[in-house]
This record gives structure tokens, C-alpha cells and sequence, in this order.
């Protein structure tokens, strides 16, 4: 956009400065863009101004946006100029039209097919403004075309703030409610709400959470998972849509093309040209080795929370066959770990959630050679496991329950016997085809206190480790140790820091009554949000160390929002508090909960337990965090700590007993 004025009465300046005041805002409806640029005149005289516009469309597909070089394209027609709007149209190699449609408010005085100028004659204290509307539409050859604007745009664009608003004011009623005494968290709560409202997506079988923008906003197993899980403290409703969306496409046959296995559940969904034209193998991939264990452990966590029944009962067959999958696919080379390798060469050669492909090296930098197993995946199927033979033996699936929780216990055993690395008292990062492990420190075993799939002193050493200089880079867990040959802090999955990956580590120490680190863990993250604009976590940051600089290094691609990265403080919030729900036997307990080292008080209100909404209040006084149960609504929910309870919770406080927390060094 271009800005310029003509001369003012009596003077010889062409536009004053500090004069003309100009908003931008973008709004992003159902089915449009509303761009409303508003000029507001703080001059005394009138003041003439030439406001031109570009604008242009290319339809790349995601994949080129992210530098794929594809070195075909469709056809491009010349753009149509009527009235007051601008259509682009592009002929896809996937025999689909494709139109963007811009659309002009008031009409500008000259309109071309890139270029939209009008004239403005603002009085003084007066303002305008110009609204831009784009729609897109995607048709077949056989169709004739797209339907146009049929509203005024600034009725169109104030009816879709409005329902926009409305949307918004409904999902933040049904979320739990967090505040606390320092305001900059409760801010970087608000902003990581906001950001899982932005992005669900509407899928038939409910709302699930897009992983982020730009590069990732679609469905995606694994952070869907990941991310519904981290909020379960937050809305329950995300984690019962998200299983629901994904059992829709579960796998359903053996097909190399997707990856796809009967009971699989889906790695990633676009709808995209180049997925159409089989240039990328990622229209509907089942490509990662570890969306069905999460799907089970997501599962299983969310009747914890919640014990809705029918909802287990719906997705029945679903459990049954994403354990069978665990079961009888899972494991490609029969020695009893679940292992990847792609079938489809145009897809993902690394399937876990570090997969670029030079994520997975031994310690000299070779490539780890597929059939891959990592260590934790292995945790994750022994959790996930676990918790389907519970659901399971309550559906009435006793074979097939004896079955999961019996392979859960051989799993658990050969984590111990395979990945453990005595000389170096930590577990090794994956096996590869000829079993020999990736003697490399990385922050894959953390994963393992998350599962709980390993003992307490094992948790010990594990964290030990994650702790270290070479591990903790002081803004989080590398996702590599420095100290390795190929590290590289710069790196997607080599050195840099992910916050999820450090959430997920640090609920799990809590849950191993690691208070101290998991609060350092936590500490860290809030002082890296500090650092970026509304206290946004991004999807990952470079892994130079703390010490070396005392700002966190942007990693320069990172989508933000990202959904999982959003969802590490509720994670991190809900293990230091300890809080673990067993709703169907009507019971919450809060096991040592612990505040962090940046907050001395914090309140949560309608926290959902089975169908029982409760306020709690911690707080922290020297090195020690007493709990209160302040409000509830709903009966038959007793709240569990250390072996003490009340029957009934009421609105009278509950003076929970004092637990030691040890202060942030």
C-alpha cells in the first residue's frame, strides 16, 4: 500500500507529519478476509490523499511457500475487473479452478487488474474507511464459476464480528478459568486461550486444534493429541472432539501409499494441489509411529478427567482397533518394539515427532537406517497400553485387555534391556535396523517420565541428565546434546529447544515428585516468553545457551501460534499442582502440589471433574504450597491428598496439608 498527499492550503508541505492517523485490520471470517484500512485526519485543514493498493494472487501451495521446488505449474488467465471487484483465476494440475475474488468499499476511483487507487478529501478531524474483501472458492472444471459478494461488505464484515465474538465469548465460558497474583502469566495464559480458540478447525465429527500457523494449519494427529491432552485442565471438550475427529480416519486397510494400517490413526490431513497431484504424499498420511499410542494414552487420560462413558462406548471399536494395531503391526521386525519405516518413499523418513530427516544420527553422524525404534515411542505404548486394558476390561474385552496390559509389561522391560546405557546413565535415543543403539543424549527419554514407563531411580538419572549443561540450554531441554558431534542449535530437531518437549519433560518429574527441576523447567519457559510479543511461546527456539545470550535466539521459521507450544504452561501448571483426577470413582487428587518460582498465589475456577465444577486456590508461603477447595458446583466429588479427604466437597474451605517446595537456585 501506498500513501500519497497533495499540498495543504497556505503551505508548502505535501502531507504533514504526525497528522493522518492510519489503522489496518484484519479480520478472518468463515469465509473471508475483511481488510479495513482507516486514515483519520488530526490536521486543522482538509487534506487530499492517493491511496493505491496492490495486490496480486499466486495459488502456491503450501509446500512451495515452504521452498519446495515443484518446477510445474497450472495455467494463470487474465484476472476479470467488474464493478468494484477483482477476480483471479488459476487452473490447477489437480483438474481444479481456483478463484480468489477481491472485492472494493467505497469503489476506487481507478480499478485494474493489480491495482486500486482512490482519491480522499478528509476534513479535518474527520475519517474513512477502505474495505477489502477477499473470498476464495475452489470448483471443478465442470463447473462455472464462483458465487460473488451478495452483501455490503461493512454489514457482511460487523455481522462476522459479531458472530465472531460470540464464538469466542461461548468457548471462553466453557474453559476453566486461571488467575494468580502476577499478572505478565495470567497475560501469557489469556494469549495461549486465545491462540486454541483460533485455531480449531471444524471437522464432521466435531472441533479439533489445527497444529499452527502458517506451515501446519491443518489436522494433524500427533499435535492434535499432543495438545488436547496438555489442556485437559483447560476444556475437556478439545480432547473429546480431537478423538472423535481422528477415530473418523482411522485406519481402515493396508495401504503403502498413506502408511495406512487397519486401526492407524492418522499422522496429517491436506487438502492441498500438489497432495492432489500425488507430488507430496500428505493428502491423508498415516505416517508417524506414535498418533496411536498418544490416541490411546489421550484416550484413557480424558475418561480420568472426565469418566464419560459414552463417549468410551462410541469409540469402542476404535480402541480396540488402535490397540490391535499396537498389537499386530506395530512391531515390523518381531523382536517385541514398535518400530518405523515408510512404505511410501515420497514420505516421511523419520516418523516420530522428530522427524526431519537427519534427526535420528549415531553419535559418528551416520544416518540412522530404518526399520527405526525409538525409545520414546516405546514409552508411549507402554502407557497407552496400560490404560486401553482398563477401558477395555470395563467395555467387556477381558481377551483383549489381558493382551494390551501383558504386552505393556514386556515393553516396559525391554526399554530396560535394550535403550539403557549403563556407561552412560541414560537411555539410548532409538535402535536402528541392525539394532544397535543411537548412543547419543538427546531429550527423547525425558518422554519416558511423561509415560511413567520407567522406575523412580531411573527417573532420577534420566533427569539428572535433562538437567545438564549440555541438555538444559537454560530456555528449555535441547532437543540434542551440545556435546554431541552433530549438534547444531540452529537445527530443526539437532540442538534447538521445543517448548512442548520441555513441558512434556517437566510434567513428567513432577509426576515423579521432581518438584525442583520441573519448577526450573517451568521458570525457564516463562522467562522465554518474556521475551516474544504477547508471551507467545513459538514452536521451537534455537538452542543456544542461555549464558552465551541473554535473550532466547529466534528460531527464523517457527510457526506461532503453535498449538502444542500453547499448551505447555497448562501442562507444566497441571503436574507441579499435582492435580490428578479419577472421576469416575468420584475423586480428585492433589498429590504435592507446587507452585513456581514466579507465582505466590493462584486461583482456579470451574475446573471440570466428572460432572462436578470446583474452585481451588493455591498458595506458596516460603518453601511450602497450601491448597484450598473454595467453591463447587455438583455433588459426590472428594478431593484426595496424602490419604486425607472430605466426602463432600462445599463451598467451606478445605485446608489442605502443607507440601515442601523447594525455591527456584
Amino acid at each position: 500500500m501506498t500513501v500519497r498527499g497533495g499540498a495543504v492550503p497556505g503551505t508548502d508541505l505535501d502531507l504533514p507529519i504526525n497528522t493522518i492517523f492510519i489503522e489496518r485490520e484484519f479480520l478472518l471470517g468463515h469465509d473471508r478476509l475483511f481488510d479495513t484500512l482507516t486514515f483519520q485526519n488530526f490536521h486543522h485543514t482538509n487534506v487530499k490523499m492517493t491511496v493505491e493498493l496492490l495486490f496480486s494472487a499466486d495459488f502456491m501451495d503450501i509446500f512451495q511457500v515452504r521452498g519446495l521446488l515443484r518446477g510445474k505449474s497450472g495455467r494463470y488467465t487474465r484476472p476479470l475487473v467488474a464493478d468494484a471487484r477483482v477476480r483471479l483465476r488459476y487452473e490447477g494440475l489437480d483438474d481444479r479452478i481456483r478463484f480468489t475474488e477481491i472485492g472494493f468499499t467505497p469503489q476506487p476511483q481507478l480499478l485494474e487488474a493489480s491495482h486500486a487507487q482512490w482519491e480522499l478529501d478528509l476534513p479535518p478531524h474527520e475519517q474513512v474507511c477502505l474495505i477489502v474483501t477477499v473470498a476464495m472458492a475452489i470448483t471443478s472444471f465442470s463447473e462455472n464459476g464462483v458465487s460473488s459478494f451478495k452483501e455490503a461488505p461493512a454489514a457482511a464484515r460487523e455481522e462476522e464480528r459479531q458472530r465472531s465474538r460470540t464464538r469466542h465469548a461461548e468457548w471462553k465460558e466453557r474453559c476453566t478459568r486461571v488467575y494468580s497474583d502476577n499478572k505478565i502469566f495470567d497475560s501469557l495464559l489469556e494469549t495461549s486461550v486465545e491462540d486454541f480458540f483460533a485455531l480449531r478447525i471444524r471437522e464432521s465429527q466435531g472441533v479439533a486444534v489445527a497444529a499452527g500457523v502458517p506451515w501446519f494449519a491443518a489436522l494433524f494427529g500427533r499435535d492434535s493429541l499432543i495438545s488436547s491432552y496438555q489442556t485437559l485442565l483447560l476444556d475437556s471438550d478439545l480432547a473429546r472432539d480431537t478423538l472423535r475427529v481422528l477415530a473418523s480416519y482411522q485406519g481402515t486397510t493396508e495401504n503403502d501409499e498413506r502408511d495406512e494400517d487397519p486401526g492407524k490413526i492418522l499422522h496429517e490431513r491436506r487438502s492441498g494441489e500438489m497432495t492432489a497431484t500425488n507430488e507430496v504424499a500428505f493428502g491423508r498420511s498415516y505416517g508417524s509411529v506414535d498418533a496411536t499410542p498418544l490416541f490411546l494414552i489421550l484416550l484413557h487420560e480424558y475418561f480420568c478427567w472426565t469418566a464419560d462413558s459414552e463417549l468410551i462406548l462410541a469409540l469402542k471399536d476404535a480402541l480396540k482397533a488402535a490397540t490391535r494395531w499396537l498389537l499386530q503391526y506395530g512391531d515390523l521386525d518381531g523382536d517385541g518394539l514398535i518400530e518405523y519405516c515408510r512404505r511410501n518413499p515420497k514420505g516421511l523418513f523419520n516418523q516420530g515427532w522428530k522427524d526431519s530427516g537427519d534427526a535420528n544420527r549415531h553419535s559418528d553422524g551416520r544416518i540412522a537406517q530404518p526399520p527405526i525404534a525409538l525409545v520414546e515411542v516405546q514409552g508411549y505404548a507402554v502407557r497407552g497400553l496400560a490404560g486401553a486394558a482398563e477401558l477395555l476390561t470395563m467395555l467387556g474385552e477381558p481377551t483383549l485387555a489381558l493382551e494390551a496390559m501383558k504386552r505393556s509389561e514386556q515393553l516396559r522391560e525391554l526399554i530396560e534391556q535394550r535403550f539403557w546405557l549403563e556407561n552412560r546413565s541414560y537411555y539410548a535415543m532409538a535402535l536402528d535396523k541392525d539394532k544397535s543403539e543411537l548412543r547419543v543424549d538427546g531429550s527423547n527419554p525425558g518422554h519416558l517420565l511423561f509415560c511413567g514407563a520407567i522406575s523412580l531411580e531411573r527417573g532420577r538419572q534420566v533427569t539428572a541428565k535433562l538437567m545438564s549443561n549440555e541438555l538444559f540450554s537454560g530456555w528449555g531441554i535441547r532437543t540434542l546434546s551440545s556435546a554431541e558431534k552433530y549438534y547444531n542449535p540452529m537445527s530443526y530437531h539437532c540442538g534447538s529447544v521445543w517448548p512442548h518437549d520441555t513441558s512434556m519433560i517437566g510434567y513428567g518429574m513432577a509426576r515423579y515428585g521432581l518438584h525442583y527441576e520441573a519448577s526450573v523447567l517451568f521458570q525457564t519457559l516463562y522467562d522465554a516468553a518474556l521475551r516474544y510479543r504477547r508471551y507467545r511461546l513459538p514452536e521451537l527456539m534455537c538452542g543456544i545457551g542461555r549464558q552465551l545470550s541473554g535473550e532466547p535466539v529466534h528460531y527464523p521459521v517457527s510457526c506461532s501460534p503453535q498449538a502444542w507450544a500453547s499448551g505447555a504452561p497448562f501442562l507444566l501448571l497441571a503436574g507441579l499442582l499435582g492435580l490428578r483426577p479419577r472421576a469416575q470413582a468420584g475423586e480428585l487428587v492433589i498429590d504435592h502440589p507446587h507452585l513456581p518460582p514466579f507465582l505466590q498465589w493462584l486461583r482456579i475456577d470451574d475446573l471440570r471433574i466428572g460432572s462436578t465444577r470446583l474452585s481451588l486456590e493455591f498458595t506458596r508461603q516460603g518453601t511450602q504450597t497450601r491448597w484450598d477447595v473454595v467453591n463447587v458446583l455438583g455433588e459426590g466429588l472428594r478431593v484426595v491428598s496424602n490419604g486425607s479427604s472430605i466426602s463432600a466437597v462445599t463451598p467451606t474451605c478445605f485446608k489442605g496439608p502443607q507440601t515442601s517446595l523447594m525455591t527456584y537456585r
